[in-house]
């Protein structure tokens, strides 16, 4: 907290100067209760209840009409009802988004929040109406937010193939004979919300479905059954079709234009970690930074799916016109991002508690002066810097690189996020108690322990934990069984050698879902490198009688592969493109399997509008189970001076010690070798030169049942 401190008497003595970190993050200090110095009152977040009653609507600097209504439950006045810590926080977070310095220009007035206490029902059908329904014009932009509880009831209309009805569970759900609020009933208001404009965009970091967790997981499920006088019916793929056949999910299909992102689809479940939504992380991680070209939602999805599997086995889902730029283009010229405070006597920076940010992050510093996409251009940089104490708000750093020739670094620089903390980027693994069954003895223990220690890669990116771990070790019948955080088994083995290179894996899974692309003006994420899987020339008898169903190029949700069919990964590169690109890949498997093409290490430049498929020896793939289980498909470019050996990357640190590293490829071997942490700055070139990523997902299906 010393550090807090220090950082808000900096501020508070340069706010007058109207200087926008400080002030974003005074008003953190204020919504999460930490003391100002020399001031003995904080304000309560009820300051966000009051503008709820507001009547005038300000427009955004480019004329636009912007208002949100943003709503987080983590209280419930029903003792049957599990608090949760996260939706809160996340609330305030996304209004930062909104309105925040280098946020998306809705000005606060134009914002309403309801949290806990304030998040009532009838608070909500309230607000709904006459903060959105009753200001809206036409082309307004409309954003809604909800973080808590979802749930199911019983659907009394016939709507729903599944016959239950999802639910909002607001802050006096199940108590006094108030009862979770329908998607029917919101199907009601966004209809009267679309007959002004169909600007609106939803987000749910909530869920309708549930599955089991390990009672010791570090995750919290969004999500509660339903009431006890409801069952839930179980769900068919031969369930009739709605009645009206106009019901997708949340909303109907008789509101063009509207787009909305949920946490969990697909019968997965919302989670929440270290009390803030995985899927509101991936959203500010996304929506946070600036691109080359206006962000639009479908290139929103794209990046927010692998970030969601990085950290959960969720499925976030989409839907709506996902062409639209993103809350109409606002004209962003500054990520949200952290500032350097002070350089002497100690490195201090601080800023928006963003994802990712811990202990190990670490960052590029650029001058104060810089906007734009020269932000995520590695050669305009002055230095790499590492966080070595961290707040979450504030925290101290050291230099580990220098730009040689670049200016010093000063008070006023900007810091971007370039690699995520340690917490996020280790596998956290928990031993099964010996007293259960499958339980772990003190002599396998052991066992585990020597062979993590023995594995120089696994020793710096898997950590065993007494509690809380991602994933599980049990024993049984001469066999290591891995499991995931949704009791789902991953894998089985017989050698200690062998579980712990498939944890590494797992971790190097993680770390490269993680990883976002470093473009500058050049390149776009999900849009440059355009990615297919396509079948194989040549099939095998038994796949003749299946049909493959062709999912376009960076498909937001996962390319169906029947069961038995061979295939290959195709690749294009934009003819927006202002250079030749070399371009490789990785194959991602829930297994913990990672495969590399080009198989044999070449490089494979692509020009402007050229495309290859990726068919050589070990390149083509067969479609077996297990089944509806996604894997990920992640394709790289550099540029030219920057190769990467892909195959090499699944290898161990021994087996890369004689590789010469460069660019990304230097980046990820010292994700792999740990290897970041070196006590005297290094003075490097322009070696770290831009580079973009793609990613789509896969899932074997059984077509023939």
């Amino acid at each position: 907290m010393h550090m807090a401190n220090s950082f808000i008497t900096h501020c508070l003595s340069v706010v007058i100067k109207r200087n926008p970190l400080c002030i974003t993050f005074i008003m953190f200090c204020v919504l999460l209760n930490i003391h100002l110095p020399h001031a003995h009152a904080t304000i309560d977040t009820t300051i966000f209840f009051k503008t709820c009653a507001g009547k005038n609507i300000i427009p955004s600097e480019d004329g636009i009409r912007r208002l949100a209504l943003i709503v987080g439950v983590g209280q419930y006045k029903s003792t049957k009802i599990p608090d949760l810590p996260g939706p809160p926080q996340d609330a305030k977070r996304i209004y930062q988004l909104l309105t925040g310095p280098n946020g998306y220009g809705f000005p606060k007035e134009n914002v309403c929040v309801l949290v806990d206490e304030a998040a009532t029902t009838a608070n909500f059908k309230q607000y709904f109406s006459s903060f959105l329904i009753e200001r809206a014009q036409p082309n307004d932009e409309v954003v809604f937010y909800y973080a808590g509880h979802g749930s199911q009831t019983r659907d009394h209309n016939g709507d729903e193939p599944d016959g239950m009805d999802e639910t909002f569970v607001f802050h006096d759900a199940r108590d006094s004979g108030i009862k979770d609020f329908t998607d029917d009933e919101f199907d009601e208001l966004l209809t009267r919300l679309h007959q002004k404009t169909s600007r609106i965009t939803v987000f749910l970091d909530s869920c309708n479905s549930g599955t089991a967790l390990r009672g010791d997981t570090e995750f919290l499920s969004r999500y509660i059954p339903p009431p006890e006088a409801e069952t839930v019916i179980e769900r068919s793929t031969t369930a009739k079709p709605a009645a009206n056949d106009q019901k997708t999910g949340w909303i109907s299909k008789s509101l063009p234009g509207i787009v909305v992102f949920t946490a969990a689809g697909d019968g997965t479940v919302a989670l929440e970690k270290n009390a803030r939504g995985i899927f509101t992380d991936a959203i500010l991680t996304t929506f946070g930074q600036v691109n080359a070209t206006q962000l639009t939602y479908a290139q929103a999805a794209r990046q927010i799916r692998p970030l969601v599997k990085a950290e959960s086995y969720q499925i976030p889902y989409f839907q709506g016109d996902l062409q639209r730029t993103v809350f109409a283009g606002a004209n962003r010229k500054l990520p949200l991002a952290w500032e350097i405070i002070e350089v002497v006597p100690q490195l201090k920076l601080g800023g928006f508690p963003l994802p990712g940010i811990g202990t190990g992050a670490e960052f590029r510093v650029y001058d104060g002066f810089t906007k734009g996409t020269d932000l995520q251009d590695p050669a305009k940089a002055k230095a790499m810097i590492i966080m070595e104490e961290s707040t979450h708000l504030n925290a101290t750093a050291r230099i580990i690189s220098r730009t040689a020739a670049a200016e010093p670094i000063r008070p006023g620089d900007l810091a971007i996020l370039s690699k995520s903390s340690d917490d996020q980027r280790v596998l956290k693994i928990t031993l099964r108690p010996h007293t259960e069954q499958g339980g772990i003895t003190a002599e396998k223990a052991d066992l585990i322990n020597a062979g993590l220690d023995q594995n120089q890669d696994a020793k710096n990116m898997v950590k065993l934990v007494e509690n809380n771990g991602i994933f599980e070790i049990s024993y049984e019948n001469n066999q290591y069984i891995l499991q995931g955080p949704e009791n789902q088994v991953r894998n089985r083995f017989t050698q200690i050698d062998r579980v712990i290179e498939n944890l590494r894996l797992h971790a190097l899974q993680r770390v490269l879902s993680t990883l976002h692309g470093e473009g500058g003006s050049l390149f776009a994420d999900q849009d440059t490198l355009q990615i297919q899987l396509v079948p194989a020339s040549k099939q095998d008898p038994c796949a003749q009688n299946t049909d493959w169903r062709q999912a376009p190029p960076n498909a937001i949700t996962a390319q169906e592969i029947p069961l038995c069919y061979k295939w290959n990964v195709k690749v294009k590169l934009s003819e927006k493109s202002p250079v030749r690109l070399l371009v490789g890949g990785l194959i991602l498997s829930t297994d913990g399997s990672i495969f590399g093409f080009p198989a044999d290490g070449t490089a494979v430049p692509l020009g402007p509008g050229e495309e290859i498929v990726f068919a050589a020896q070990g390149e083509t793939f067969v479609a077996s189970e297990p089944l509806n289980i996604e894997d990920q498909i992640i394709v790289f470019g550099t540029q030219e001076t920057n190769p990467v050996p892909w195959s090499r990357l699944t290898q161990s640190a021994v087996q890369r010690a004689g590789d010469t590293k460069s660019g990304l490829y230097k980046i990820l071997d010292q994700y792999l070798k740990g290897t970041r942490g070196v006590s005297q700055p290094v003075e490097t070139d322009d070696t770290d030169t831009a580079w973009t990523k793609s990613s789509i997902t896969m899932r074997v299906i059984d077509s023939g049942h």
